[in-house]
């Protein structure tokens, strides 16, 4: 009768441990060579609560991590010592795609992060706009040029800044959207009353 009880209690440990959700977090590194033998340190947030932490040496250029999921997260990873940015993705059922391209990050493969790569990718695409505006009033100093150049980027900002409101408003009711409408709201002051009009009741409090 013991034997039959423990072997009762065994089964229903291991079924619900196995039936806690999880996602796949799927790493593959191309050209970066120098990323061997690093710790990728990965850290959940669910409602500024950190619910998860993991380090792991990455031993090589293809990998996959199981991770606990508890509901749509914020998930920041870090790799220390590295040329490779610290970075944000969301934690969401199915399987996520993590690619690193020599310094460059991508990730995708669930519908938030397939927005939050698009994201990404008009904030470079921006930043390298900028850079080269910026290079091109160095070549010319004359008043007209400057003009030219201050409304050139003036209008540049205007767009970037309309485009990262829109991006929150379409992800408010999750937590990327409200990421950013922390992060952007106090350095924002002009645009704070629109923000406030599409706020959830949660990022009033």
């Amino acid at each position: 009768m013991k034997k039959i009880l423990l072997f009762v209690s065994v089964a229903v440990i291991f079924a619900s441990c196995s039936s806690k959700s999880s996602f796949n977090l799927e790493v593959n590194i191309h050209n970066n060579n120098s990323l061997i033998d690093k710790q990728l340190i990965l850290v959940q947030s669910l409602d500024g609560n950190t619910v998860y932490t993991d380090t792991v040496k990455i031993k090589k250029n293809n990998f996959t991590l199981h991770i606990p999921y508890e509901g749509t997260a914020i998930v920041n990873i870090s790799i220390p010592k590295s040329n490779i940015k610290d970075f944000l993705l969301a934690a969401e059922k199915g399987i996520i795609q993590l690619n690193i391209e020599g310094e460059k990050v991508f990730i995708g493969g669930t519908p938030l992060n397939d927005r939050l790569q698009t994201f990404y990718s008009e904030s470079d695409s921006i930043s390298l706009l900028l850079r080269e505006l910026d290079r091109g009033i160095i070549q010319q100093d004359t008043p007209q040029a400057y003009e030219e150049y201050r409304q050139k980027k003036s209008a540049l900002l205007k767009e970037n800044t309309d485009r990262i409101i829109a991006f929150i408003k379409e992800n408010i009711d999750n937590p990327v959207g409200e990421y950013y409408y922390m992060t952007n709201y106090i350095i924002l002051p002009e645009r704070q009353l629109e923000m406030r009009s599409f706020a959830t009741e949660k990022l009033k409090k």
